[in-house]
Protein backbone atom coordinates (compact mmCIF):
# COMPACT_ATOMS: atom_id res chain seq x y z
CA UNK A 1 0.00 0.00 0.00
CA UNK A 2 0.93 3.57 -0.82
CA UNK A 3 1.69 5.53 2.23
CA UNK A 4 -0.65 8.58 3.10
CA UNK A 5 0.40 12.03 3.60
CA UNK A 6 -0.30 13.26 6.67
CA UNK A 7 -3.66 15.15 5.66
CA UNK A 8 -4.89 12.37 3.69
CA UNK A 9 -4.22 10.49 6.90
CA UNK A 10 -6.05 12.97 9.26
CA UNK A 11 -8.87 13.27 6.33
CA UNK A 12 -9.23 9.62 6.69
CA UNK A 13 -9.01 9.33 10.37
CA UNK A 14 -11.64 12.33 10.66
CA UNK A 15 -14.22 10.89 8.81
CA UNK A 16 -14.10 7.68 10.65
CA UNK A 17 -14.06 9.47 14.08
CA UNK A 18 -16.93 11.59 12.63
CA UNK A 19 -18.68 8.52 11.51
CA UNK A 20 -18.86 6.96 14.72
CA UNK A 21 -20.05 9.71 16.54
CA UNK A 22 -22.96 9.85 14.37
CA UNK A 23 -23.58 6.50 15.21
CA UNK A 24 -23.90 7.41 18.82
CA UNK A 25 -20.14 6.57 19.56
CA UNK A 26 -17.83 3.92 19.34
CA UNK A 27 -19.35 1.74 21.39
CA UNK A 28 -22.92 1.76 18.92
CA UNK A 29 -21.01 2.28 16.29
CA UNK A 30 -19.28 -1.35 16.99
CA UNK A 31 -22.40 -3.05 17.91
CA UNK A 32 -23.70 -1.70 14.26
CA UNK A 33 -20.96 -3.02 12.42
CA UNK A 34 -20.34 -6.49 14.30
CA UNK A 35 -16.75 -4.80 15.13
CA UNK A 36 -15.12 -4.72 18.52
CA UNK A 37 -14.90 -1.61 19.67
CA UNK A 38 -10.98 -1.84 20.22
CA UNK A 39 -10.84 -2.25 16.32
CA UNK A 40 -12.72 0.70 15.78
CA UNK A 41 -10.85 2.97 18.07
CA UNK A 42 -7.85 2.16 16.53
CA UNK A 43 -9.36 3.02 13.00
CA UNK A 44 -10.08 6.26 14.16
CA UNK A 45 -6.85 7.06 15.83
CA UNK A 46 -4.48 8.96 14.77
CA UNK A 47 -1.72 8.00 17.07
CA UNK A 48 1.26 7.42 15.63
CA UNK A 49 0.96 3.58 16.13
CA UNK A 50 -1.76 3.55 14.89
CA UNK A 51 -1.91 5.92 11.97
CA UNK A 52 -1.53 3.12 8.76
CA UNK A 53 -4.36 1.52 10.57
CA UNK A 54 -7.77 2.21 8.41
CA UNK A 55 -11.29 0.92 8.36
CA UNK A 56 -12.20 -1.82 6.00
CA UNK A 57 -13.98 -0.51 2.69
CA UNK A 58 -17.08 -3.06 3.53
CA UNK A 59 -16.78 -1.13 7.24
CA UNK A 60 -16.69 2.80 5.72
CA UNK A 61 -19.76 1.29 3.10
CA UNK A 62 -21.84 0.01 6.28
CA UNK A 63 -21.17 3.44 8.23
CA UNK A 64 -21.87 5.40 5.62
CA UNK A 65 -25.35 4.03 5.11
CA UNK A 66 -26.31 3.88 8.80
CA UNK A 67 -25.83 7.77 8.75
CA UNK A 68 -27.18 10.73 6.65
CA UNK A 69 -24.08 11.94 5.87
CA UNK A 70 -21.28 9.70 3.63
CA UNK A 71 -18.42 10.51 6.02
CA UNK A 72 -16.23 8.20 4.23
CA UNK A 73 -16.81 8.85 0.48
CA UNK A 74 -16.70 12.29 1.34
CA UNK A 75 -13.15 11.97 2.64
CA UNK A 76 -12.19 9.73 -0.24
CA UNK A 77 -13.51 11.98 -2.77
CA UNK A 78 -11.53 14.67 -1.30
CA UNK A 79 -8.41 12.87 -1.43
CA UNK A 80 -8.76 12.15 -5.29
CA UNK A 81 -9.90 16.16 -5.70
CA UNK A 82 -7.14 17.11 -3.63
CA UNK A 83 -4.23 14.94 -6.01
CA UNK A 84 -5.95 16.56 -9.15
CA UNK A 85 -4.00 19.16 -10.61
CA UNK A 86 -5.15 22.66 -9.29
CA UNK A 87 -6.35 21.02 -5.75
CA UNK A 88 -9.56 22.02 -4.48
CA UNK A 89 -9.27 25.57 -5.93
CA UNK A 90 -11.09 28.70 -4.82
CA UNK A 91 -14.28 28.44 -2.65
CA UNK A 92 -17.43 28.43 -5.11
CA UNK A 93 -20.80 29.85 -4.87
CA UNK A 94 -21.59 25.99 -4.80
CA UNK A 95 -19.58 25.41 -1.46
CA UNK A 96 -20.53 28.54 0.56
CA UNK A 97 -24.06 27.38 -0.09
CA UNK A 98 -23.80 23.56 1.35
CA UNK A 99 -21.74 24.93 4.53
CA UNK A 100 -24.96 27.66 4.50
CA UNK A 101 -27.18 24.85 4.56
CA UNK A 102 -25.03 22.32 6.86
CA UNK A 103 -24.73 25.12 9.51
CA UNK A 104 -28.57 25.95 9.02
CA UNK A 105 -29.27 22.36 9.99
CA UNK A 106 -27.57 22.72 13.04
CA UNK A 107 -29.21 25.74 14.22
CA UNK A 108 -32.76 24.12 13.26
CA UNK A 109 -31.86 21.07 15.07
CA UNK A 110 -31.34 22.80 18.39
CA UNK A 111 -34.19 25.11 17.66
CA UNK A 112 -36.35 21.92 17.44
CA UNK A 113 -34.99 20.12 20.10
CA UNK A 114 -35.41 23.27 22.86
CA UNK A 115 -39.40 24.30 21.64
CA UNK A 116 -40.83 21.89 24.51
CA UNK A 117 -37.71 22.66 27.00
CA UNK A 118 -36.72 19.49 26.99
CA UNK A 119 -33.80 17.49 24.94
CA UNK A 120 -34.34 13.76 24.64
CA UNK A 121 -31.64 11.56 23.40
CA UNK A 122 -32.95 11.24 20.13
CA UNK A 123 -32.87 15.12 19.36
CA UNK A 124 -29.28 15.34 21.15
CA UNK A 125 -28.26 12.75 18.61
CA UNK A 126 -29.80 14.54 15.84
CA UNK A 127 -27.90 17.44 17.20
CA UNK A 128 -24.84 15.76 17.03
CA UNK A 129 -24.85 14.25 13.65
CA UNK A 130 -26.09 17.88 12.12
CA UNK A 131 -22.98 19.31 14.06
CA UNK A 132 -20.44 16.47 12.82
CA UNK A 133 -21.78 17.15 9.23
CA UNK A 134 -21.10 21.34 9.70
CA UNK A 135 -17.74 20.37 11.19
CA UNK A 136 -16.62 18.39 8.09
CA UNK A 137 -18.13 21.36 5.91
CA UNK A 138 -16.00 24.04 7.59
CA UNK A 139 -12.96 21.39 7.86
CA UNK A 140 -13.34 21.30 4.12
CA UNK A 141 -13.62 25.20 3.55
CA UNK A 142 -10.60 25.86 5.86
CA UNK A 143 -8.66 23.66 3.69
CA UNK A 144 -10.13 25.41 0.19
CA UNK A 145 -9.42 28.33 1.38
CA UNK A 146 -6.05 27.89 2.96
CA UNK A 147 -6.54 27.32 6.49
CA UNK A 148 -6.87 31.04 6.72
CA UNK A 149 -10.53 31.97 8.12
CA UNK A 150 -11.19 29.27 10.44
Amino acid sequence: MRPFTKDDIQALKGATAASFEALGGVSRAAKSLGVASSTLSKYASPADEWSQSFIRLDLAVRADRLTSHPFFFSAAQQLVADAAPGGLGAMTASAILRLDRALDDVVRAIMDAVEDNHIDAGERATIREKIVVAHEFLALAGRMTGGGWL
